[in-house]
Parts: structure tokens; sequence; C-alpha cells
């Protein structure tokens, strides 16, 4: 289970992405038992945060149903009335606030962020984003007909058997077999590429009992086209011990006299990464491999530039 905080800024993440309203059952099925068991329980928590919500000016609108769902009440985020204003920043403005947060890696800071605009398909996965996601309604229309559906990532194209839609860091992913690769895939729903088309429906079955939650990496930092990418990364004396609690004993590639030492670290999903290279500051390196220093140390370049 997840902290009340995280619960809510998801809640808020989904509630202004969702073009229609959605009852609190659909949010807790979107939100993958964020919410407690039994109905009261999981009742009492959603009013905890509809209270929470409606406290700090988020404005939460409810619409009675009709139809097979009559009576029924269900809710969205007016992002209208949400977000700030244009705040008109500059691109290298807009990099050092997203470089702020990934150093202060503060849950009510990304909550904040919420509120802003900017460039949304740059933004680190720590940074709480909701994207126009244009193509996420054809994927819950293919996940719900069990159709195949075609689209655009990373400048080629993929087939997948969409199995479930998740929501992690304020992303959605989209989770299902890989037709071309023969494997279950994590994909972005934002790093999606042109209109996704949907194929007949019916065309695949859903493995019984399957949970995105299994296959989920964990890591936001293993995310990525190439699940065994890694970086070595030197992090000094003052940081050592505490990466080597995060990353574990099997991390450490090497220990120097300084008190230093050579970690190994996931960096398929190269923002992720970042961010998390980003949080240590000047005491940490990347090492290896010789592209992904290059790519950081442009970043870091085109950032100073840009200041």
């Amino acid at each position: 289970m997840v902290d009340a905080l995280e619960r809510v800024t998801n809640l808020v993440a989904l509630l202004m992405a969702t073009r229609v309203p959605l009852t609190l059952e659909q949010i807790a099925g979107e939100l993958h038992e964020q919410y407690p068991e039994g109905v009261a329980a999981m009742r009492g928590a959603f009013e905890r945060d509809k209270a929470l919500l409606r406290e700090i000016g988020v404005p939460l609108e409810t619409e009675v149903l009709g139809g097979s769902d009559a009576g029924r009440t269900a809710y969205r985020i007016d992002r209208a009335r949400y977000e700030l204003a244009d705040l008109a920043l500059a691109p290298d403005e807009q990099a050092a606030l997203q470089l702020a947060v990934a150093a202060a890696r503060l849950a009510d800071a990304q909550f904040g962020l919420l509120k802003l605009g900017g460039d949304r398909g740059s933004l680190p996965v720590v940074v709480a984003n909701i994207p126009e996601l244009e193509a996420l309604p054809a994927l819950r229309e293919a996940a719900a007909a069990r159709a195949e559906i075609s689209f655009g990532y990373h400048g080629s194209s993929r087939r997948l058997e969409p199995y479930a839609l998740l929501l992690r860091q304020r992303y959605w992913y989209v989770i299902g077999h890989d037709i071309d690769r023969n494997d279950v895939r994590t994909y972005r729903v934002d790093r999606i590429e042109g209109s996704p088309v949907i194929g007949k429906a019916g065309s695949f079955r859903r493995p019984d009992g399957f949970d995105p939650r299994s296959v989920f990496p964990s890591d936001p930092k293993l995310i990525g086209e190439e699940p065994s990418a890694r970086a070595d990364v030197l992090v000094d004396v003052s940081r050592a011990d505490v990466v080597v609690r995060e990353l574990g004993d099997d991390a450490v590639q090497q220990r120097r006299g300084d008190g230093s030492v050579v970690v190994a670290v996931p960096c398929a999903n190269e923002e992720a990464f970042r961010s998390w290279l980003f949080g240590l500051g000047l005491h940490a390196e990347v090492l290896s491999p010789p592209e992904l220093r290059a790519s950081v140390v442009a970043w870091l370049r085109a950032l100073a530039g840009a200041a």
C-alpha cells in the first residue's frame, strides 16, 4: 500500500488525465490496490482524500450518472480551473525547475508541480507530470476489446497485445505482449508517437491472473528498451554508504582507497537515471558507457548554456 501523499498525487493525476468522470470503483481499479480492500475501508480512505483535495483548493467535480450506472457518482478534475495560468517559463527555467525537484526528491515538491505546465515530453520521472495523452483512450479501448494495437515508439513501429494500463510515478504505462519481439514489454504512454491503430477485437487472450504490477519494474531506471543497460558510476566517500544501501552490495564494482565506490546502476530509462544522478549533485560521476557519459555532459552543457 502506498502512503497517503502518493495516493492523493496519483488520484489527482488520474482525474486530470481522464476524459470522462470516473466512479470510485473505476478509480480504485486504475490505481491498483492503492486503496485498501473492503468497500467501507476503501470509501473511508477516498472520502479523506476528497476532503484533503477540497481543503487545498483542488476543483474536484462530481456527476451523478445515468443509464446502467444510474445514481452512481463519478469524479473528475477540471484542468482549466486547477492548473496555473501560463507562466511563460523559458526552456532554461523549466530545466532548472526539473533539476531542483530531482535534487530535492520531495513528494510535496512533486505534488506541487502538478499545477505547472512546461515541456510535457521531457520531464524527469520524479516530476509530477500530467501530459496530454492522445494515445490513452485508444490504448484503453484496445485493452478492453482485447485488440492488437500498433504505434510508433522511439522511431520504430510496435505491435502490442495490450494487457493493462498502469499509473506509476505520475506517468501512464501500457503493458502487454510485443508481437514482433515475442516478449512482455512496458511502454510509457506519453512516448508513443502518432495515433495508435486498433486492430480487430478479440484477437488475443490476456493470460489468466495477469497482474501488471508483477512485471512492472519497481525501479524507474529499469524501464526502457534495453532492460540490461547499466552504467558505472563513481560515488565519492560522502555519499558512498548511502548509495550502496540503496543499490545493494551486489551493485558495487570497485571500492577505492579514498572511500569512494564504483557502482553499477540501471540506465535503461535515461531520464530516470539522470534524475537519480543529479540528486547526488557533485558527489557522483558517470564513468561508462561512454555514450551515456557524453549524453549527460551534453545535457548539462545545454542547461548551463541556456542559463
